[in-house]
């Protein structure tokens, strides 16, 4: 007898396990707010023990196809024909409130697709320590000045003695004039956005090349901040407004924000691409330059790419298209657009082989695949130079191209259209159209 009740409470033991991570996984992937279009059906997909219900506090003049009150777990189906919102409320054994959803039902968002190759170039305050040199001192000894004084790869210089630095040029400067009669520097970096000041010594000595004169050096490599080729993924036609790219532009591997003080884009050509390989992501080798009119500037960089205003003279030919709701992307066909050669858009087929279902804004919500043979062949499927690539399916804007896996170049994430327009300025929208 004490046999078959621990058997059966092993049992059940296993039911409630195998019930809580189910649970726990659909309201981990489950959003707070759910966007859908007017006439759009869309079912809300739970199972046991969790149910649906309508918020008490709703309002409850929404239309639902559904029995009573009570959205029925796997045969749940919304249809509103109105715009509008709702509230539903997630139920443990459809008695215990666990999470809140909101549903709101409107018209997306009209853009027009880009696939513009741009330049972007950025104006920055600070250069960025993207490596250590081995000196060797006029006294024939070793001499590391960098790490004596803490300096880590990735840190930012903004100022050497209270003078500011923006170029690479300025650090070489700054030391030929100030090392001969002080014994040391104040550096003043920006390590993960917290401003910090120390002291460096600079050697007389020699570089990796010993059959130069010698010199006052720091001991390391810097490099000016990022100016870069990418893809405009959209513009807003009210505002003029652009997003492209899809992710932030980062110092050093990703791994410092640019703290920009203004930034500009440019059209660019596409002279080239080197081919991506597994193990070695190809790019697009474009031209641009500083000197070029620019085409509009930048006034954000954030995790979902950068944003500005375009100027008056660039054209918007393309007709808009409506952003594509998370809940309205399908697996199957898509198209990219996108220029491999001069400024050329062109289309090349993708497919779209996995969504993940975000309940907040995140990077990274689709996986996408080549399979455009003639893309195949000039590129190897997603190089870099592609982020933001807008991403096309059912005339709507999924999302833009972000990354593409290293060991299988055919494959690439996209981030989420939805996201994406959460980052434009509504504010000057709203100017225009009241101007207009």
């Amino acid at each position: 007898m004490n046999n078959l009740k621990k058997t059966l409470l092993g049992i059940i033991g296993v039911i409630c396990c195998y019930l809580s991570v189910s649970s726990i996984l659909q309201l981990t992937t489950l959003p707070e707010i759910l966007r859908i279009s007017p006439g759009q059906e869309f079912k809300l997909k739970v199972r046991y023990p969790l149910s649906f219900y309508q918020d008490p506090e709703d309002g409850g003049e929404n239309q639902l196809k559904a029995q009573a009150s009570q959205i029925l777990t796997d045969r749940s189906l919304l249809n509103c024909k109105d715009r509008n919102r709702f509230d539903f409320q997630l139920r443990l054994f459809g008695a215990i409130p666990l999470k809140k959803v909101r549903v709101e039902v409107a018209e997306p968002p009209q853009v027009i697709p880009g696939g513009q190759a741009i330049g972007v170039l950025f104006s920055t305050t600070g250069v960025v320590v993207v490596g250590y040199i081995p000196l060797k001192g006029v006294d024939q000894k070793k001499a590391f000045p960098a790490q004596d004084a803490g300096l880590k790869i990735g840190d930012i210089i903004l100022k050497i003695n209270d003078l500011p630095i923006n170029r690479v040029n300025d650090v070489e400067r700054i030391i030929k004039n100030y090392a001969p009669e002080q014994k040391s520097l104040r550096l003043t970096i920006n390590r993960n956005g917290k401003i910090i000041q120390t002291y460096i010594q600079p050697v007389l000595g020699y570089g990796p090349d010993e059959d130069s004169e010698p010199q006052y050096r720091l001991g390391i490599y810097i490099e000016d901040p990022a100016a870069g080729v990418g893809t405009l993924t959209f513009i807003e036609p009210n505002s003029h407004q652009f997003a492209a790219l899809g992710h932030r532009i980062t110092h050093f591997a990703g791994k410092q924000n640019i703290p920009f003080q203004k930034g500009e884009i440019v059209l660019a050509d596409i002279s080239g691409v080197r081919t991506g390989k597994p193990g070695d992501p190809g790019e697009k080798i474009g031209i641009f330059s500083a000197d070029q009119k620019a085409i509009g500037t930048i006034e954000k960089n954030c995790r979902f790419g950068i944003y500005g205003t375009l100027s008056s003279r660039f054209p918007v030919g393309s007709k808009p298209v409506p952003i594509a709701y998370s809940s309205q992307i399908r697996l199957g066909p898509a198209e990219i657009y996108t220029v491999i050669k001069g400024r050329q858009i062109r289309k090349f087929r993708v497919e779209i082989i996995k969504i993940f279902r975000q309940n907040l804004p995140r990077d990274k919500g689709i996986v996408l695949k080549v399979v455009d043979p003639l893309l195949l062949k000039e590129t190897g499927g997603i190089i870099q130079g592609m982020s933001g690539s807008p991403i096309i399916q059912n005339r709507k804007l999924v999302g833009a191209v972000t990354h593409v896996f290293v060991n299988d170049p055919t494959k690439g994430y996209g981030v989420l259209a939805e996201w994406m327009i959460n980052e434009i300025n509504w504010n000057k929208i709203t100017k225009t159209k009241k101007a207009s």
